[in-house]
């Protein structure tokens, strides 16, 4: 009986540690599985081919993000367009052009198309020969090239730059996402609050273990029942 009792009490002990474990966990421990992000807030803030200057492919869209993938020296690994209906583009981003979130927005990538206007032929050409004709194109960002500005798009598949002369003014909106808290106060208030009702079921569990190791090895009390007959003295 005792070593029965002495088994409830330690496996009693025991569970509280897992008790404190469990009250504690973080309460958004798994939130950042899913990848970090980047926004861009600078201007000119270029997605490069390789971690070093002169590999610039286009001028990010400013306000939108990143995708962050690692790291290589003073730079980002980074991808734009993933996860989306459009071509993804890899490279690299320079980190002090980059602000890092923590948390994963909604609408990280501008998806916006453009029209470029393609002009042929020569003016002497007879009615019915095509001269000039307007395709659409997946806009990815500007590029500087000497005093022109070109534009780097997806058509059909290919990337490639057109003057931006031939395409009309860019009219994209702005993603507002990053003026949101990174880490919202309601949140935080719930997560306070279950911290606090986690401490009082602990407390009580304690007690409760406290009180079942008391009950299992008080001490017995006497013994109330009179004593056999034969103890008693027999009369003259």
């Amino acid at each position: 009986m005792f070593l029965k009792k002495l088994f409830a009490a330690v496996t009693l002990v025991a569970a509280l540690p897992f008790a404190f474990v469990s009250g504690f966990a973080p309460a958004h421990a798994a939130e950042t599985a899913e990848g970090s992000y980047a926004r861009v807030m600078q201007e000119e803030v270029y997605l490069y081919s390789q971690p070093q200057e002169e590999s610039g492919l286009f001028i990010l869209p400013r306000t939108y993000f990143v995708k962050i993938t690692g790291e290589a020296g003073d730079y980002f690994r980074a991808e734009y367009l993933t996860g989306t209906n459009a071509d993804p583009v890899r490279g690299y981003c320079r980190m002090d052009e980059v602000e890092p979130v923590e948390y994963v927005p909604e609408t990280p990538y501008l998806l916006y198309d453009t029209e470029v206007t393609f002009t042929v032929g020569s003016a002497d050409l007879p009615d019915g020969f095509f001269t000039e004709y307007t395709v659409s194109a997946a806009f990815y960002g500007t590029f500087y090239y000497g005093s022109s500005v070109y534009y780097y798009v997806n058509m059909n598949g290919e990337f490639g730059y057109v003057p931006a002369s031939a395409c009309p003014p860019l009219d994209y909106p702005e993603n507002t996402e990053h003026m949101q808290a990174e880490t919202p106060e309601t949140p935080q208030e719930s997560g306070g609050n279950a911290n606090v009702v986690n401490i009082i079921l602990i407390c009580a569990l304690s007690v409760a273990a406290l009180g079942a190791v008391y009950f299992l090895f008080r001490p017995a009390k006497p013994s109330s029942r009179p004593a056999p007959f034969d103890d008693y003295e027999q009369p003259d």
